[in-house]
């Protein structure tokens, strides 16, 4: 090589790393602040979680509609025991988190009387279990008090500087259904009180109003799925038939007020060998429907399609980074199941009772404002969420679930997906012969 070619090499080599740390420098100037974090995510991450700065006497306050009976708003009680879990793995690694639980009695009132009486606690930041209006109220009572608010289960009324969402976006469960419905193009709707998903043109539609009983209602829709024969009518002859419908239905989709009305529509359909899928929007992952399908003796099949961000169980199964921090979680809540003096968030039953449906939304949400808090060293509820405005979470943090950008009020970065209902047991969790035996999981269970 001449020496001028040898000297272009050089040229061009300097100009490369010049270039090369200039890409460097500008991502790191742009980068959005970030929780200090593993990069990458260790092999395993641990059971007990470290909190250093997190001030003494810290807590957060917990707002859930009391009730066992199906009262609205108490679809997750037994999901948000996962608060409990975050709270013990914060304990295992020497910091203290208490969680203060208020009933918001079903009501606005009832939520902004809640909220009142955890802010006289002295709570740094507020979880809120519940659902429907009385979410939103409790929502908009922690805002106007200044004190951080995470909703993993409802949306507030409208976004605010210290208001957070957890759960998927409507675009998010819209397009999710969509999905879960790609090829189908006769979609029954059935109800029972539910509302119609924006995203879905039914080509018929039955309602519970119009029969009855959940019987009649689901031997018709039987009918409109050619699982069933049209019974001939009254005045035909003596030997003439059933006949079986034209262009039946290809999926159903079911919508209910509540999950345990929803459970009896399912169970209903499936007693009358509906075989097309079953598509339902909402309500179907809340530990109630799950309980009542049980009850009712309905099935857990992949013929039961719901939508939702990939939180469940099974993602500890994946070997990456989220798998790694469900894993954690899931052996937390192995842990929490097997020491009787830990209760759930109302203080008056053994955390075991509800170790089946302890999820990683309430957990994550804990976690979150427990890393805000130690950020800012302070359990003021204006710096604490000052602090949480700033900062994005994933496992490496002690996440269970997806990540968390809270410099949105949507938090969740992840897209809703289409699950499908599985009765396996996937052994992550403390045996427990009572419990439902329901998972769902991002693809259809092999048979």
């Amino acid at each position: 090589m001449n020496p001028r070619n040898r000297l272009f090499l050089l040229i061009a080599a300097g100009a490369a790393v010049v270039i090369a740390a200039a890409v460097v420098l500008t991502m790191a100037l742009n980068r959005p602040t970030e929780a200090p974090r593993p990069d990458p995510v260790a092999a395993t991450v641990p059971v007990a979680l470290k909190a250093d700065g997190l001030p003494a006497d810290f807590s957060i306050g917990v707002v859930m509609t009391f009730g066992q009976s199906g009262e609205p708003g108490t679809e997750y009680n037994r999901a948000a025991q996962g608060a409990v879990v975050a709270a013990q793995r914060f304990a295992q690694g020497g910091a203290t988190v208490t969680l203060p639980t208020q009933n918001d009695q079903g009501t606005e009132d009832g939520a902004r009387a809640a909220v009142g009486a955890l802010a006289e606690q002295g709570v740094s930041g507020v979880l809120v279990a519940s659902t429907g209006p009385q979410a939103r109220a409790a929502a908009k009572a922690a805002e106007e008090r200044g004190l951080p608010v995470i909703l993993p289960y409802s949306e507030a009324s409208e976004p605010t500087q210290t208001t957070w969402t957890t759960g998927p976006t409507s675009a998010s469960v819209q397009a999710a259904l969509g999905t879960a419905l790609a090829g189908k193009s006769r979609v029954l709707l059935v109800s029972d009180g539910g509302q119609v998903p924006a995203s879905v043109t039914p080509a018929d539609t039955l309602t519970l109003e119009g029969f009855s009983d959940v019987s009649g209602l689901a031997q018709e829709a039987a009918i409109r799925t050619g699982d069933q024969l049209r019974p001939p009518a009254k005045d035909a002859p003596a030997d003439a038939e059933g006949t079986r419908i034209a262009n039946p239905a290809d999926a159903v989709v079911v919508s209910a007020a509540t999950p345990q009305r929803l459970a009896r529509l399912v169970q209903a359909l499936q007693s009358r060998d509906v075989s097309v899928p079953l598509v339902l929007p909402d309500g179907a992952i809340t530990p109630a429907f799950a309980s009542s399908l049980a009850e009712l003796d309905g099935t857990a099949s992949g013929q039961l399609v719901s939508v939702a961000p990939a939180t469940g169980d099974a993602i500890a199964l994946q070997q990456d980074a989220q798998g790694r921090g469900m894993s954690a979680f899931l052996s937390g809540i192995r842990l929490a199941n097997g020491n009787p003096e830990i209760k759930n968030l109302t203080d008056d039953t053994p955390f075991s009772a509800d170790a089946w449906a302890a999820d990683a939304r309430s957990h994550d949400a804990v976690v979150a404002l427990v890393r805000a808090a130690a950020l800012a060293g302070s359990k003021e509820p204006s710096k604490v969420a000052a602090s949480l405005r700033t900062l994005s979470f994933g496992a490496g943090e002690g996440l269970a679930g997806p990540p968390l950008d809270f410099s949105q009020s949507q938090a969740l970065t992840a897209e809703a997906i289409p699950v499908f209902a599985s009765p396996q047991d996937l052994g992550l969790r403390p045996a427990d012969e009572n419990a439902p035996r329901l998972v769902w999981v991002p693809a259809p269970a092999s048979p």
